[in-house]
């Protein structure tokens, strides 16, 4: 199986040294920041590039950082299990065990109560036929939270042709002035970025996790950790606690497909928890996956272990 995993570097900087395993794709020119990942994902299948490998995948500097993965890794995973259409990381495993559905983050971390309405009310324009008031249960097996997966060609021109193209074609004239302003204007978010990003990609990320749920997930790979990867990839000491304290019966819920009221109210508050915990300490402690695993380097985390650096790159812009 020939396997293509491309690094999309954007500054000068990221040519000097990618993510072990991954090769350099130059999007230098980047002539629309704010679509993120999204503008990249149409030039690699304008350019054919979606053909050039059985499996190809083209992921932001800051993969390494955030899924404390390198390219090695994804390979060997990819070889396991061969056969898919298409192999999804998703780099926040911790959330799977404070919310019962993530889609609850994001009215919380956005600070807009009807956003996932917004959300459906621009695919519904765009005749995408996903919903977002779907409440499946998000866990290791079934979630992905960033555009970070890797595809076959026909995974690729299907998500592009069913989903991205059509919500990037939508003109102002379609969608109203507020709606556009909406998706364009910046939008409150607690990450890190010199192109502060409209509403756009986030619907977009979180419309990629209900396309992948409702179409593809017989023919889906999603990369799980084990507790201590888990553990590994917590950015705050509130979501090793969770972890570490209720993982176990959490994976039980899990593993029995059963959520009772004790289990519903548990990812109720464990959700809103870690969901104002990161607009908390990020806003008094930015924090950078730019230029590699900042984990052990934090000042909750220092001098502690179960964290490990990989994927660094160099100090670049953000």
């Amino acid at each position: 199986m020939r396997i293509r995993l491309l690094q999309n570097c954007i500054f000068d900087c990221h040519f000097q040294q990618p993510i072990p395993g991954f090769e350099p794709f130059d999007v230098r020119d980047n002539p629309r920041p704010e679509l993120r990942e999204f503008q990249v994902f149409s030039r690699v299948v304008d350019q054919g590039l979606h053909r050039s490998a059985d499996i190809v995948g083209a992921v932001s500097s800051r993969f390494g950082a955030k899924t404390c993965l390198d390219g090695d890794a994804i390979r060997s995973w990819i070889g396991r299990n061969p056969g898919k259409q298409v192999y999804v990381v998703n780099p926040w495993p911790q959330w799977t065990y404070a919310y019962y559905n993530t889609l609850e983050r994001v009215p919380i971390v956005h600070q807009q109560k009807n956003i996932l309405d917004r959300f459906q009310q621009v695919l519904d324009i765009a005749g995408v036929p996903l919903d977002f008031s779907r409440k499946t249960r998000d866990h290791q097996g079934n979630f992905s939270m960033s555009s970070f997966w890797f595809g076959t060609a026909e995974f690729w021109e299907r998500i592009m042709q069913e989903l991205v193209s059509p919500v990037l074609r939508l003109s102002r004239r379609e969608l109203g002035g507020e709606l556009h302003d909406f998706l364009y204007r910046p939008i409150t978010y607690y990450g890190q970025s010199d192109h502060r990003a409209g509403a756009l990609p986030f619907l977009l990320e979180r419309a990629t996790t209900l396309y992948l749920q409702a179409e593809w997930m017989d023919r889906s790979e999603f990369y799980v950790r084990t507790r201590q990867q888990v553990l590994d990839c917590c950015v705050f000491p509130f979501e090793r606690d969770l972890v570490n304290l209720f993982g176990d019966e959490v994976d039980a819920w899990d593993q029995a497909g059963i959520y009772d009221d004790r289990a519903m109210s548990y990812f109720q508050r464990a959700g809103e928890h870690v969901s104002q915990g990161w607009l908390l300490y990020l806003h008094q402690h930015p924090v950078s996956f730019d230029n590699g695993n900042p984990r052990p380097g934090l000042p909750w985390f220092s001098g502690r272990q179960g964290t490990h650096q990989t994927g660094r790159v160099m100090p670049c812009g953000t």
